[in-house]
């Protein structure tokens, strides 16, 4: 063989490996796409629960969502593996504002790679240093006014207990109202007794921040999180306001309660397993509640998205 038959066979081995091996690549992608996410099936499901829905422009969907960090200590697996689903939830159900605990390190920096109308209210100060409890809102639909954001005094971790605020005025109405995003200690089963004055503490905390905003301005606030307490115990199920529930529904108002249709979804009671809330201060109406406890979203995280639709003028 000689030198130029050999340059050429050698070319010719060469576009073909360019061509084909992507080929390969790419549709192993696309068949592991199609066996292992259930992306297709719960677009489907979000489709008919907006039909459902039925949410107007000029209503507000507020949602709040512990996405799980991805620390194996926490159970939390690579967000890899996790943030398209996530993105499904996101674009799917469009929501106006996002309240996001456990928001890791991992989970920032797949949020802020995303060209999306979705923005942080505070990108900077929530990455530098890291802060896990953390707003997203809607640019296309809200107009953020102003923000901030203060850790609890009596918490182990100021990054993952902390409060969260922003000031937004909806585009649609010119109608402002305020978000606020926690998220309380854990508290262990066997050791609710000796550590609820930490929760109380932050509960107290928190009401005295929202009373601070509101003195501000009087505008609606809309309070989200994960608590991590339950709204009815498992083992006091005929007492409602009871531990840091009670603390914090005495003073605020459940959005559940005054909701005119409530969504528990499929593998969830809102009533008696969720530490996820949506609480009120001042006036607004609330159209929906949906707990999103789809079957494909328990691979996200061990808490399903709650959402409040409501509206911040009595149109009905």
């Amino acid at each position: 063989m000689n030198t130029k038959t050999h340059i050429l066979i050698t070319v010719i081995i060469s576009i073909a490996t360019l061509v084909i091996c992507p080929l390969f690549y790419v549709s192993s992608i696309l068949e592991a796409d199609k066996t292992e996410t259930p992306q297709g099936l719960l677009q489907e499901q979000i489709k008919a629960d907006n039909l459902i829905l039925a949410k107007s422009n000029e209503d507000l969907r507020i949602m709040t969502f512990n996405i799980l960090a991805h620390y194996k200590s926490w159970g939390g697996t690579p967000v890899e593996q996790r943030c398209n689903l996530f993105f499904e939830v996101l674009n799917g159900f469009t929501p106006d504002v996002l309240g996001l605990q456990e928001m890791c390190l991992d989970w920032y920096n797949a949020l802020i790679k995303t060209k999306s109308i979705y923005k942080f209210t505070s990108p900077v100060k929530t990455a530098f240093p890291h802060k896990m409890t953390a707003i997203l809102y809607n640019s296309e639909t809200l107009e953020l006014i102003d923000c901030g954001s203060t850790p609890f005094t009596n918490s182990v971790n100021f990054k993952t207990r902390r409060i969260a605020w922003g000031l937004f005025k909806q585009k649609s109405t010119s109608e402002c109202f305020y978000v606020v995003n926690t998220h309380f200690s854990f508290l262990e089963e066997k050791e609710k007794n000796e550590n609820f004055p930490i929760q109380s503490c932050q509960a107290n905390e928190l009401y005295t921040n929202i009373k601070s905003l509101y003195s501000q301005y009087s505008y609606p606030i809309f309070i989200v999180g994960d608590f991590n307490t339950k709204r009815r115990a498992k083992y006091q199920k005929d007492v409602v306001d009871t531990g840091t529930y009670g603390i914090l529904n005495s003073v605020l108002t459940d959005a559940e309660s005054l909701a005119k249709n409530t969504f528990f979804g499929e593998n969830a009671n809102l009533k008696e397993t969720l530490n996820d809330h949506i609480f009120i201060y001042g006036e607004a109406y609330v159209k929906n509640i949906y707990l999103v406890s789809k079957n494909e979203l328990k691979a996200l995280s061990d808490h399903y998205p709650l959402f409040a639709d409501v509206y911040l003028k009595n149109t009905s």
